[in-house]
Protein backbone atom coordinates (compact mmCIF):
# COMPACT_ATOMS: atom_id res chain seq x y z
CA UNK A 1 0.00 0.00 0.00
CA UNK A 2 1.31 3.69 -1.00
CA UNK A 3 0.85 4.67 3.20
CA UNK A 4 4.36 4.16 4.47
CA UNK A 5 6.05 5.39 0.73
CA UNK A 6 4.28 8.89 1.86
CA UNK A 7 4.59 8.68 5.51
CA UNK A 8 0.78 8.45 5.56
CA UNK A 9 -0.66 7.07 9.00
CA UNK A 10 -4.09 5.41 6.92
CA UNK A 11 -5.20 6.17 3.66
CA UNK A 12 -6.52 10.00 3.79
CA UNK A 13 -9.04 9.53 0.62
CA UNK A 14 -11.53 6.91 1.48
CA UNK A 15 -15.40 7.20 0.32
CA UNK A 16 -16.73 5.77 3.89
CA UNK A 17 -18.19 8.87 5.72
CA UNK A 18 -15.97 9.61 8.21
CA UNK A 19 -17.06 12.57 10.99
CA UNK A 20 -12.67 13.30 11.87
CA UNK A 21 -12.64 13.55 8.03
CA UNK A 22 -15.32 16.25 7.55
CA UNK A 23 -13.95 19.23 6.27
CA UNK A 24 -15.61 22.29 7.14
CA UNK A 25 -16.01 24.57 3.99
CA UNK A 26 -18.23 27.44 4.33
CA UNK A 27 -20.72 25.49 2.60
CA UNK A 28 -20.73 22.03 4.94
CA UNK A 29 -20.38 24.48 7.88
CA UNK A 30 -23.39 26.54 7.11
CA UNK A 31 -25.18 23.23 6.41
CA UNK A 32 -24.25 21.93 9.85
CA UNK A 33 -25.49 25.02 11.37
CA UNK A 34 -29.15 24.71 9.89
CA UNK A 35 -29.75 21.54 11.10
CA UNK A 36 -28.20 22.28 14.42
CA UNK A 37 -30.74 25.55 14.31
CA UNK A 38 -33.55 23.40 13.54
CA UNK A 39 -32.99 20.87 15.82
CA UNK A 40 -33.27 24.09 18.75
CA UNK A 41 -36.24 25.18 17.61
CA UNK A 42 -39.76 24.19 17.96
CA UNK A 43 -39.14 20.60 15.69
CA UNK A 44 -40.90 19.92 12.62
CA UNK A 45 -39.07 18.88 9.50
CA UNK A 46 -35.47 19.86 8.77
CA UNK A 47 -34.57 19.33 4.87
CA UNK A 48 -31.09 18.80 3.49
CA UNK A 49 -30.10 18.40 0.00
CA UNK A 50 -27.05 18.02 -2.43
CA UNK A 51 -25.93 16.55 -5.37
CA UNK A 52 -24.83 12.90 -5.02
CA UNK A 53 -21.41 12.68 -3.04
CA UNK A 54 -21.48 16.36 -1.83
CA UNK A 55 -20.73 15.27 1.47
CA UNK A 56 -24.75 14.77 3.16
CA UNK A 57 -24.16 12.08 4.37
CA UNK A 58 -20.58 13.10 6.36
CA UNK A 59 -22.65 16.19 7.65
CA UNK A 60 -25.41 14.03 9.27
CA UNK A 61 -23.36 11.93 10.73
CA UNK A 62 -20.95 14.88 12.56
CA UNK A 63 -24.24 16.04 13.51
CA UNK A 64 -24.71 12.88 15.27
CA UNK A 65 -21.50 12.68 16.63
CA UNK A 66 -22.38 16.24 18.77
CA UNK A 67 -25.80 15.15 19.38
CA UNK A 68 -26.99 16.03 23.36
CA UNK A 69 -26.82 12.87 26.16
CA UNK A 70 -30.66 13.48 26.16
CA UNK A 71 -31.83 12.54 22.43
CA UNK A 72 -33.06 8.78 21.40
CA UNK A 73 -32.30 8.91 17.36
CA UNK A 74 -33.46 6.81 14.93
CA UNK A 75 -31.71 6.55 11.36
CA UNK A 76 -33.08 4.62 8.56
CA UNK A 77 -30.83 4.08 5.58
CA UNK A 78 -32.70 2.59 3.50
CA UNK A 79 -36.55 4.36 2.81
CA UNK A 80 -37.81 2.04 0.06
CA UNK A 81 -40.04 1.10 2.58
CA UNK A 82 -44.22 0.70 2.81
CA UNK A 83 -45.62 3.00 5.67
CA UNK A 84 -46.02 0.18 7.76
CA UNK A 85 -42.69 -1.09 6.83
CA UNK A 86 -41.25 2.25 7.77
CA UNK A 87 -43.31 2.52 11.09
CA UNK A 88 -41.82 -1.13 12.16
CA UNK A 89 -38.24 0.28 11.53
CA UNK A 90 -38.88 3.16 13.89
CA UNK A 91 -40.07 0.92 16.26
CA UNK A 92 -36.91 -1.30 15.93
CA UNK A 93 -34.46 2.06 15.96
CA UNK A 94 -36.12 3.49 19.15
CA UNK A 95 -36.53 0.28 20.86
CA UNK A 96 -39.88 0.03 20.89
CA UNK A 97 -41.86 -3.99 21.63
CA UNK A 98 -44.59 -4.92 19.33
CA UNK A 99 -46.29 -7.76 18.22
CA UNK A 100 -44.80 -8.24 14.94
CA UNK A 101 -47.25 -10.36 13.54
CA UNK A 102 -50.93 -9.15 12.89
CA UNK A 103 -49.03 -5.86 13.13
CA UNK A 104 -51.26 -2.58 11.53
CA UNK A 105 -50.43 0.89 10.84
CA UNK A 106 -52.91 1.85 14.22
CA UNK A 107 -51.06 -0.60 16.44
CA UNK A 108 -47.61 0.35 15.28
CA UNK A 109 -48.83 4.29 15.43
CA UNK A 110 -49.74 4.07 18.56
CA UNK A 111 -47.23 2.37 20.45
CA UNK A 112 -44.86 5.14 18.86
CA UNK A 113 -47.06 7.93 20.07
CA UNK A 114 -46.73 6.10 23.41
CA UNK A 115 -42.39 6.18 22.80
CA UNK A 116 -43.06 9.74 22.26
CA UNK A 117 -45.25 10.62 25.23
CA UNK A 118 -42.61 8.83 27.45
CA UNK A 119 -39.82 10.36 26.58
CA UNK A 120 -41.13 13.74 26.59
CA UNK A 121 -41.94 12.95 30.18
CA UNK A 122 -38.30 12.06 31.15
CA UNK A 123 -36.90 15.39 29.10
CA UNK A 124 -35.40 13.18 26.02
CA UNK A 125 -35.81 14.75 22.60
CA UNK A 126 -36.67 12.15 19.98
CA UNK A 127 -34.90 12.66 16.61
CA UNK A 128 -35.88 10.70 13.46
CA UNK A 129 -32.82 11.04 10.34
CA UNK A 130 -33.74 9.78 7.20
CA UNK A 131 -30.89 9.66 4.53
CA UNK A 132 -31.61 9.06 0.60
CA UNK A 133 -35.14 10.44 1.10
CA UNK A 134 -35.91 10.90 -2.29
CA UNK A 135 -36.99 7.16 -2.61
CA UNK A 136 -39.89 8.07 -0.32
CA UNK A 137 -43.26 7.26 -1.67
CA UNK A 138 -45.56 10.17 -1.09
CA UNK A 139 -47.91 8.37 1.10
CA UNK A 140 -45.11 7.11 3.20
CA UNK A 141 -43.90 10.88 3.55
CA UNK A 142 -47.62 11.71 4.61
CA UNK A 143 -47.60 8.90 7.21
CA UNK A 144 -44.59 10.78 8.64
CA UNK A 145 -46.73 14.07 8.74
CA UNK A 146 -49.25 12.10 10.71
CA UNK A 147 -46.20 11.45 13.02
CA UNK A 148 -45.26 14.83 14.04
CA UNK A 149 -48.97 15.70 14.64
CA UNK A 150 -48.20 14.52 18.08
CA UNK A 151 -46.99 17.92 20.06
CA UNK A 152 -47.03 19.73 23.09
CA UNK A 153 -47.97 23.78 23.57
CA UNK A 154 -44.27 24.99 22.81
CA UNK A 155 -43.21 21.93 20.38
CA UNK A 156 -43.47 18.59 18.61
CA UNK A 157 -42.51 15.30 20.12
CA UNK A 158 -40.65 13.64 17.27
CA UNK A 159 -38.26 15.73 15.06
CA UNK A 160 -37.26 14.34 11.23
CA UNK A 161 -34.17 14.94 9.32
CA UNK A 162 -34.89 14.32 5.49
CA UNK A 163 -31.52 14.31 3.65
CA UNK A 164 -31.56 13.37 -0.47
CA UNK A 165 -30.51 14.52 -3.84
CA UNK A 166 -32.35 17.31 -5.85
CA UNK A 167 -35.29 14.96 -6.48
CA UNK A 168 -36.59 15.54 -2.62
CA UNK A 169 -37.06 19.09 -3.35
CA UNK A 170 -39.33 18.48 -6.25
CA UNK A 171 -40.86 15.82 -4.90
CA UNK A 172 -41.86 18.23 -2.09
CA UNK A 173 -43.70 20.57 -4.56
CA UNK A 174 -46.31 17.99 -5.00
CA UNK A 175 -49.87 19.41 -3.93
CA UNK A 176 -50.80 16.80 -1.98
CA UNK A 177 -47.10 17.08 0.21
CA UNK A 178 -47.74 20.80 0.96
CA UNK A 179 -49.22 20.15 4.35
CA UNK A 180 -45.58 18.60 5.03
CA UNK A 181 -43.51 21.13 2.97
CA UNK A 182 -45.11 24.03 5.08
CA UNK A 183 -43.80 21.89 8.07
CA UNK A 184 -40.15 21.92 7.20
CA UNK A 185 -38.64 25.17 9.34
CA UNK A 186 -34.77 24.37 7.61
CA UNK A 187 -33.82 23.69 4.19
CA UNK A 188 -30.21 23.80 2.91
CA UNK A 189 -29.25 22.74 -0.65
CA UNK A 190 -25.59 21.72 -0.36
CA UNK A 191 -23.14 22.61 -3.61
CA UNK A 192 -19.82 20.85 -4.92
CA UNK A 193 -16.39 22.77 -4.01
CA UNK A 194 -14.66 25.17 -5.67
CA UNK A 195 -10.97 24.89 -6.84
CA UNK A 196 -9.81 27.03 -3.54
CA UNK A 197 -11.84 25.06 -1.54
CA UNK A 198 -10.88 21.53 -3.39
CA UNK A 199 -7.07 22.45 -2.31
CA UNK A 200 -8.38 22.85 0.79
CA UNK A 201 -9.79 19.91 0.85
CA UNK A 202 -7.29 17.70 -0.09
CA UNK A 203 -4.65 19.32 2.36
CA UNK A 204 -7.41 18.77 5.46
CA UNK A 205 -7.06 15.22 4.73
CA UNK A 206 -3.91 14.87 3.81
CA UNK A 207 -2.99 16.70 8.14
CA UNK A 208 -5.56 14.39 9.43
CA UNK A 209 -3.64 11.40 7.79
CA UNK A 210 -0.20 12.97 9.48
CA UNK A 211 0.76 14.05 5.94
CA UNK A 212 1.96 17.75 5.88
CA UNK A 213 3.22 18.18 2.93
CA UNK A 214 1.94 18.74 -0.68
CA UNK A 215 1.75 15.46 -2.41
CA UNK A 216 -0.36 17.40 -5.55
CA UNK A 217 0.94 20.20 -7.31
CA UNK A 218 -0.82 23.07 -9.03
CA UNK A 219 -1.89 21.69 -12.46
CA UNK A 220 -2.75 17.99 -10.60
CA UNK A 221 -5.34 20.50 -8.74
CA UNK A 222 -6.66 21.77 -11.47
CA UNK A 223 -7.01 18.95 -13.03
CA UNK A 224 -8.99 17.40 -10.64
CA UNK A 225 -11.32 20.08 -9.58
CA UNK A 226 -12.25 19.67 -13.90
CA UNK A 227 -12.83 16.05 -13.46
CA UNK A 228 -14.87 15.67 -10.41
CA UNK A 229 -16.35 19.22 -10.94
CA UNK A 230 -15.82 19.71 -6.80
CA UNK A 231 -18.00 16.57 -6.01
CA UNK A 232 -16.03 15.00 -2.74
CA UNK A 233 -16.52 11.95 -3.24
CA UNK A 234 -15.18 12.15 -6.79
CA UNK A 235 -11.95 14.24 -5.19
CA UNK A 236 -11.57 10.83 -2.86
CA UNK A 237 -11.95 8.38 -5.66
CA UNK A 238 -9.62 10.38 -7.82
CA UNK A 239 -6.69 11.31 -5.33
CA UNK A 240 -6.70 7.57 -3.97
CA UNK A 241 -6.37 6.37 -7.54
CA UNK A 242 -3.73 8.81 -8.26
CA UNK A 243 -1.37 8.33 -5.08
CA UNK A 244 -1.53 4.19 -6.41
CA UNK A 245 -0.19 5.50 -9.79
CA UNK A 246 2.17 7.49 -8.36
CA UNK A 247 3.21 5.01 -6.05
CA UNK A 248 3.87 2.26 -8.75
CA UNK A 249 5.89 4.69 -10.47
CA UNK A 250 7.47 6.24 -7.67
CA UNK A 251 6.92 9.62 -8.10
CA UNK A 252 7.06 11.68 -4.93
CA UNK A 253 4.35 13.99 -6.17
CA UNK A 254 1.26 14.21 -8.41
CA UNK A 255 0.89 15.64 -11.36
CA UNK A 256 -1.47 16.51 -14.16
CA UNK A 257 -0.53 13.30 -16.46
CA UNK A 258 -0.69 11.04 -13.25
CA UNK A 259 -4.11 12.63 -12.40
CA UNK A 260 -5.63 11.93 -16.18
CA UNK A 261 -3.97 8.15 -15.55
CA UNK A 262 -5.90 7.33 -12.60
CA UNK A 263 -9.19 8.97 -13.19
CA UNK A 264 -9.82 6.69 -16.14
CA UNK A 265 -9.24 4.03 -13.79
CA UNK A 266 -10.96 5.81 -10.91
CA UNK A 267 -13.93 6.61 -13.12
CA UNK A 268 -14.12 3.96 -15.58
CA UNK A 269 -16.93 4.69 -18.14
CA UNK A 270 -17.76 8.31 -16.73
CA UNK A 271 -14.23 9.12 -17.44
CA UNK A 272 -14.06 11.24 -20.63
CA UNK A 273 -10.49 12.89 -21.51
CA UNK A 274 -11.71 16.42 -22.77
CA UNK A 275 -10.09 17.38 -26.70
CA UNK A 276 -8.18 20.50 -27.01
CA UNK A 277 -11.16 22.14 -28.80
CA UNK A 278 -13.56 21.37 -26.07
CA UNK A 279 -11.39 22.97 -23.26
CA UNK A 280 -13.14 25.93 -21.97
CA UNK A 281 -10.32 27.52 -22.69
CA UNK A 282 -9.78 26.86 -25.99
CA UNK A 283 -13.27 27.39 -26.79
CA UNK A 284 -13.21 31.15 -25.31
CA UNK A 285 -10.08 32.14 -26.99
CA UNK A 286 -11.93 30.37 -30.44
CA UNK A 287 -15.00 32.49 -29.59
CA UNK A 288 -13.01 35.51 -29.05
CA UNK A 289 -11.32 35.46 -32.79
CA UNK A 290 -14.89 34.43 -34.86
CA UNK A 291 -16.12 37.68 -32.73
CA UNK A 292 -13.01 39.80 -33.40
CA UNK A 293 -12.90 38.38 -37.19
CA UNK A 294 -16.62 39.55 -37.71
CA UNK A 295 -15.99 42.92 -36.40
CA UNK A 296 -13.37 43.52 -38.24
CA UNK A 297 -15.32 42.38 -41.31
CA UNK A 298 -17.86 44.71 -40.30
CA UNK A 299 -15.70 47.60 -40.23
CA UNK A 300 -14.30 46.97 -43.30
CA UNK A 301 -17.62 46.75 -45.27
CA UNK A 302 -18.97 49.71 -43.61
CA UNK A 303 -15.60 51.51 -44.92
CA UNK A 304 -15.78 49.87 -48.56
CA UNK A 305 -19.53 51.33 -48.60
CA UNK A 306 -18.83 54.74 -47.05
CA UNK A 307 -15.71 55.23 -49.89
CA UNK A 308 -18.56 53.86 -52.52
CA UNK A 309 -20.91 56.21 -51.17
CA UNK A 310 -18.04 59.57 -50.95
CA UNK A 311 -16.78 58.10 -54.72
CA UNK A 312 -20.51 58.31 -55.88
CA UNK A 313 -21.23 61.91 -54.51
CA UNK A 314 -18.14 63.45 -55.59
CA UNK A 315 -18.66 61.82 -59.44
CA UNK A 316 -21.71 64.09 -59.04
CA UNK A 317 -20.58 67.40 -58.37
CA UNK A 318 -18.10 67.06 -60.63
CA UNK A 319 -20.72 66.16 -63.01
CA UNK A 320 -22.79 69.37 -62.23
CA UNK A 321 -19.61 71.93 -62.41
CA UNK A 322 -19.10 70.48 -65.83
CA UNK A 323 -22.66 71.23 -66.85
CA UNK A 324 -22.84 74.71 -64.75
CA UNK A 325 -19.31 75.57 -66.93
CA UNK A 326 -21.10 75.03 -70.14
CA UNK A 327 -23.65 77.67 -69.59
CA UNK A 328 -23.13 81.20 -71.08
CA UNK A 329 -21.86 84.05 -68.93
CA UNK A 330 -23.88 86.85 -68.62
CA UNK A 331 -22.50 89.89 -70.92
CA UNK A 332 -21.56 93.29 -68.95
CA UNK A 333 -23.95 95.60 -70.32
CA UNK A 334 -27.35 93.34 -69.63
CA UNK A 335 -25.97 92.49 -65.75
CA UNK A 336 -25.50 96.51 -65.35
CA UNK A 337 -29.14 97.46 -66.52
CA UNK A 338 -30.30 94.55 -64.31
CA UNK A 339 -28.11 95.30 -61.37
CA UNK A 340 -25.68 97.97 -61.78
CA UNK A 341 -24.19 97.57 -58.11
CA UNK A 342 -23.74 94.37 -58.32
CA UNK A 343 -22.09 94.26 -61.88
CA UNK A 344 -19.29 96.44 -60.57
CA UNK A 345 -17.92 93.88 -58.09
CA UNK A 346 -18.07 90.80 -60.04
CA UNK A 347 -15.35 89.99 -62.29
CA UNK A 348 -16.09 87.54 -65.40
CA UNK A 349 -13.93 85.81 -67.26
CA UNK A 350 -15.64 84.21 -70.32
CA UNK A 351 -12.19 82.55 -71.69
CA UNK A 352 -11.45 80.67 -68.45
CA UNK A 353 -14.95 79.59 -68.07
CA UNK A 354 -14.83 80.53 -64.12
CA UNK A 355 -17.94 81.00 -61.92
CA UNK A 356 -18.70 84.51 -60.92
CA UNK A 357 -17.07 85.86 -57.54
CA UNK A 358 -18.09 88.57 -55.76
CA UNK A 359 -15.68 90.85 -54.77
CA UNK A 360 -15.46 91.52 -50.57
CA UNK A 361 -15.70 95.37 -49.47
CA UNK A 362 -13.59 96.04 -46.40
CA UNK A 363 -16.16 97.52 -43.37
CA UNK A 364 -15.81 100.35 -43.11
CA UNK A 365 -13.87 102.46 -40.47
CA UNK A 366 -15.57 104.44 -37.79
CA UNK A 367 -13.77 107.91 -36.76
CA UNK A 368 -11.23 107.80 -33.78
CA UNK A 369 -12.73 110.12 -31.98
CA UNK A 370 -16.03 108.13 -31.37
CA UNK A 371 -16.14 105.79 -28.36
CA UNK A 372 -17.92 102.78 -28.91
CA UNK A 373 -18.80 101.70 -25.12
CA UNK A 374 -17.65 102.23 -21.92
CA UNK A 375 -15.76 99.23 -19.94
CA UNK A 376 -17.76 97.63 -18.34
CA UNK A 377 -17.15 97.43 -14.61
CA UNK A 378 -16.29 94.52 -12.42
CA UNK A 379 -19.85 93.54 -10.37
CA UNK A 380 -18.76 92.58 -6.70
CA UNK A 381 -19.00 89.44 -5.55
CA UNK A 382 -21.16 88.30 -2.60
CA UNK A 383 -20.06 88.08 0.95
CA UNK A 384 -20.51 84.51 2.16
CA UNK A 385 -19.81 84.28 6.38
CA UNK A 386 -18.07 80.83 7.21
CA UNK A 387 -19.57 80.10 9.94
CA UNK A 388 -23.17 80.05 8.89
CA UNK A 389 -22.86 79.95 5.19
CA UNK A 390 -25.62 82.46 4.50
CA UNK A 391 -25.50 84.66 2.09
CA UNK A 392 -25.51 89.00 2.55
CA UNK A 393 -27.15 91.17 0.47
CA UNK A 394 -25.09 94.00 -1.09
CA UNK A 395 -25.42 96.84 -3.44
CA UNK A 396 -25.32 96.02 -7.30
CA UNK A 397 -26.51 91.96 -6.76
CA UNK A 398 -29.14 91.00 -7.72
CA UNK A 399 -31.67 88.80 -5.67
CA UNK A 400 -31.73 86.47 -7.76
CA UNK A 401 -27.94 86.11 -7.82
CA UNK A 402 -27.76 86.01 -4.14
CA UNK A 403 -30.84 83.17 -4.27
CA UNK A 404 -28.52 81.25 -6.83
CA UNK A 405 -25.39 81.55 -4.52
CA UNK A 406 -27.78 80.11 -1.38
CA UNK A 407 -29.51 77.50 -3.17
CA UNK A 408 -25.98 76.17 -4.09
CA UNK A 409 -24.78 76.34 -0.64
CA UNK A 410 -27.91 74.81 0.38
CA UNK A 411 -27.19 71.32 -2.06
CA UNK A 412 -23.65 71.21 -1.00
CA UNK A 413 -24.90 70.89 2.67
CA UNK A 414 -27.52 67.91 1.59
CA UNK A 415 -24.93 66.16 -0.29
CA UNK A 416 -22.45 66.38 2.52
CA UNK A 417 -25.55 65.12 4.68
CA UNK A 418 -26.33 62.30 2.39
CA UNK A 419 -22.59 60.87 2.66
CA UNK A 420 -22.73 60.85 5.92
CA UNK A 421 -26.33 58.98 5.94
CA UNK A 422 -24.13 56.31 3.39
CA UNK A 423 -20.75 55.68 5.42
CA UNK A 424 -23.53 55.47 8.35
CA UNK A 425 -25.30 52.47 6.83
CA UNK A 426 -22.16 50.81 5.27
CA UNK A 427 -21.56 49.43 8.73
CA UNK A 428 -21.02 45.57 9.44
CA UNK A 429 -23.75 43.73 10.06
CA UNK A 430 -21.74 42.44 13.39
CA UNK A 431 -22.05 45.84 14.29
CA UNK A 432 -26.15 45.34 14.14
CA UNK A 433 -28.02 44.94 17.22
CA UNK A 434 -31.03 42.01 17.72
CA UNK A 435 -34.59 43.54 18.08
CA UNK A 436 -34.64 42.68 22.05
CA UNK A 437 -31.66 44.98 22.70
CA UNK A 438 -33.63 47.90 20.23
CA UNK A 439 -35.64 50.91 22.05
CA UNK A 440 -38.40 49.61 23.30
CA UNK A 441 -40.37 52.17 20.38
CA UNK A 442 -39.11 49.83 17.83
CA UNK A 443 -39.45 46.83 19.73
CA UNK A 444 -43.58 47.66 20.26
CA UNK A 445 -43.73 49.14 16.58
CA UNK A 446 -42.44 45.73 15.09
CA UNK A 447 -45.29 43.61 14.30
CA UNK A 448 -45.91 39.63 14.84
CA UNK A 449 -43.47 37.71 12.68
CA UNK A 450 -43.18 34.60 12.96
CA UNK A 451 -40.30 32.87 10.56
CA UNK A 452 -41.53 29.21 9.74
CA UNK A 453 -39.18 28.03 7.46
CA UNK A 454 -35.82 29.87 6.21
CA UNK A 455 -34.51 28.36 3.00
CA UNK A 456 -30.60 29.43 2.40
CA UNK A 457 -28.62 27.89 -0.71
CA UNK A 458 -24.59 28.01 -0.64
CA UNK A 459 -24.25 30.34 -3.33
CA UNK A 460 -26.30 32.97 -1.48
CA UNK A 461 -29.76 32.63 -2.72
CA UNK A 462 -32.51 32.06 0.09
CA UNK A 463 -35.58 33.22 1.43
CA UNK A 464 -38.03 33.33 4.52
CA UNK A 465 -41.28 32.15 4.85
CA UNK A 466 -42.79 35.01 7.46
CA UNK A 467 -46.41 34.67 8.62
CA UNK A 468 -47.09 31.91 5.66
CA UNK A 469 -45.71 33.78 2.75
CA UNK A 470 -42.04 33.57 1.11
CA UNK A 471 -40.42 36.78 1.40
CA UNK A 472 -37.17 37.92 -0.08
CA UNK A 473 -35.05 40.85 0.30
CA UNK A 474 -36.22 44.08 -0.43
CA UNK A 475 -40.28 43.18 0.60
CA UNK A 476 -42.25 44.80 3.31
CA UNK A 477 -43.40 42.71 6.24
CA UNK A 478 -46.02 45.88 7.22
CA UNK A 479 -46.23 48.19 9.49
CA UNK A 480 -42.78 50.19 8.09
CA UNK A 481 -40.63 46.49 8.50
CA UNK A 482 -38.68 45.93 5.02
CA UNK A 483 -36.32 42.53 5.18
CA UNK A 484 -32.87 44.52 3.97
CA UNK A 485 -30.75 41.19 4.01
CA UNK A 486 -30.89 37.68 4.56
CA UNK A 487 -27.85 35.60 6.29
CA UNK A 488 -27.18 31.68 7.02
CA UNK A 489 -28.52 32.63 10.87
CA UNK A 490 -30.50 35.40 10.93
CA UNK A 491 -32.49 38.38 8.87
CA UNK A 492 -31.28 41.75 8.86
CA UNK A 493 -34.86 43.93 9.01
CA UNK A 494 -35.32 47.62 8.66
CA UNK A 495 -38.06 49.92 10.35
CA UNK A 496 -38.26 53.48 10.28
CA UNK A 497 -34.74 53.61 9.39
CA UNK A 498 -33.22 51.46 12.00
CA UNK A 499 -31.47 48.02 11.29
CA UNK A 500 -31.87 45.45 13.77
CA UNK A 501 -31.28 41.45 13.53
CA UNK A 502 -33.63 38.25 14.13
CA UNK A 503 -32.76 34.76 13.74
CA UNK A 504 -33.49 33.36 10.41
CA UNK A 505 -36.06 30.93 12.72
CA UNK A 506 -38.02 32.58 15.13
CA UNK A 507 -41.02 33.51 16.67
CA UNK A 508 -41.63 37.71 17.57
Amino acid sequence: MYTNFFSLSEPPFSIAPDPKYLFMSDRHREALTHLSYGLDGSGGFVLLTGEVGTGKTTVSRCLMADLPENTQLAFILNPTLSSQELLATICDQLKIRYRKTNATLKTLTDKIAEKLLKNHANSINTLLIIDEAQHLEAQVLEQLRLLTNLETNTKKLLQVILIGQPELQQLLKRRDLRQLAQRITARYHLLPLNQQELASYIKHRLSVADCHRALFNKGALVKIHELSQGVPRLINLICHSALMEAYNGNNAVVDKNIVLKAASQALGDDFEPRTWWKKKSIQTVLAASVLAAMLLTGFWLGQKEQSAEQLRVESSELVKESEEDKLTPLKPVQLKQAQPELAQQLVISSEKKKPLQPKVSEPPKLPENIVTTEPIKELPKPLVQPNNYQVEAVDGVSDNLLARFQAAIDDTKNASIKTKDIEHDNRTNSDIKSLTQMPTWVQEGVPSLRFEQHIYASDGEGWVNVNGRDRYEGDSLGNGVVIDEILPQQVILTYRGEKFSLPALTNW
